[in-house]
């Protein structure tokens, strides 16, 4: 499944080292009106090319061994070939190697800890969905 948010500004909010995990993260639409949070994380992250700041996101496990083949050798990248997943937006490409990424999107307040922050944290705001790009 893939993940898809042309509309939207998002940026890296949060990466940790000690437990490799990245957290993207929108709170407004590309003119900059305020939105639904959404959120993006991924762990066990081993490798990770991106801009700090996305305009759109487009997040697919990459598939087809061609493509797995050239963005390996386009980012050198010679382990965990299973777990690539391409990061379009309308500024750049990027790419992480990592766990299988998930997604959140709530209406919560904009100072509203981290919808990953706890197991079960998005079911706090009605109406909030998940979901795993796969």
């Amino acid at each position: 499944m893939e993940f898809s948010q042309p509309d939207r500004l998002f940026s890296v909010w949060e990466y940790s080292v000690t437990h490799r995990t990245l957290l993207l993260r929108s709170d407004t639409y590309l003119s900059l009106e305020a939105g639904p949070r959404i959120e993006v994380s991924a762990g066990h992250v081993e490798i990770m090319f991106l801009r700090s700041t996305m305009r759109g996101l487009t997040i697919r496990k990459v598939s087809s061994a061609d493509e797995v083949e050239a963005l390996a050798e386009r980012y050198g990248i010679t382990e965990h070939l299973d777990f690539m997943f391409l990061l379009e937006s309308a500024n750049g490409q990027g790419l992480i190697v990592s766990g299988i990424p998930s997604w959140a999107v709530a209406d919560c307040p904009v100072d509203a800890p981290s919808l990953f922050s706890r197991v079960g944290e998005v079911d706090r705001y009605p109406g909030a969905v998940m979901g795993r790009i796969e």
